[in-house]
Order: C-alpha cells, then sequence, then structure tokens
C-alpha cells in the first residue's frame, strides 16, 4: 500500500519542509506528487488502480476518528489524496473521486490544505495503529 499527496501547484519551501516531515515519519508509505494538471493526473493514478480522495469546498466533513475509520478498510489498496490549485479542480476530476473531502468550512490556501491534509493522515494512520499521537 502505497498513499499518495499530489497537487498542481509547487509548494513553498517552508510548507514543503514541514509536508516532509509528515512524509518521513511515515516510513515511505506516503509520496508527494506535484503535477501539471488533471491529464497528468488521470495518468500516473488512474481510477482502476486508486483510491482517489479529492479535496473539495463541497466534500464531505468528517471528523479524524472517522477519515481514519473510512481509510482503514481501504489501506490494503494505494489512494492518492489530491489538492488542486488555486483555481480548482475540473467537475469531471471530482466525479471520479471515491471520497470528496472537506478539511473545513473556511477556506485555505491549497498550500495550506495541503499541509492541513498531511498531518491529518498522518494522524488517522496512528490512530489506526493504535498510537497514542491522536489523543480524543
Amino acid at each position: 500500500m502505497k498513499i499518495y499527496l499530489a497537487n498542481f501547484d509547487k509548494l513553498s519551501p517552508s510548507i514543503n519542509e514541514e509536508v516532509h516531515k509528515y512524509a518521513k515519519r511515515l516510513s515511505g508509505s506516503v509520496e508527494i506528487a506535484t503535477l501539471k494538471n488533471s491529464t497528468a493526473f488521470e495518468k500516473k493514478f488512474p481510477a482502476a488502480q486508486f483510491t482517489r480522495i479529492i479535496l473539495s469546498e463541497e466534500g464531505k466533513l468528517m471528523s479524524t476518528k472517522q477519515l481514519a475509520e473510512w481509510l482503514n478498510p481501504k489501506l490494503s489498496k494505494n489512494m492518492v489524496f489530491l489538492v488542486g490549485s488555486a483555481y480548482g479542480i475540473e467537475p469531471q476530476l471530482k466525479q471520479s473521486a471515491d471520497l470528496l473531502l472537506s478539511l473545513s468550512p473556511l477556506t485555505f490556501s491549497h498550500k495550506h490544505a495541503f499541509l492541513l491534509l498531511t498531518e491529518q493522515i498522518y494522524r488517522c494512520l496512528m490512530l489506526i495503529k493504535g498510537h497514542p499521537y491522536h489523543h480524543e
């Protein structure tokens, strides 16, 4: 199982550093992919081979625990989380998602959303493993 974190824009150096800290803690099970557009995303992450979670303002709001419970049975398959650019994600790509996920009713820059998502994936995986990182 591999989890990919994909986006359409380069991250700022400070956010990129924080994202890679979380990815490193997950011992190689997470990989970062910066893609130019939805065509590149479709080519690299075909729907038949990946569970696709796409961040979107109209997506489902979940607690960390709910997200961990949703992810747990799907961890045997490769998955990809996508954060779009400042201009969003095309509707047809959103329709291909296994889950449209919203991090919050608030609006974040795509760069900050990417960092928040990375931390939440880390937190979810620690919850699934029974690690005390996430305390309720």
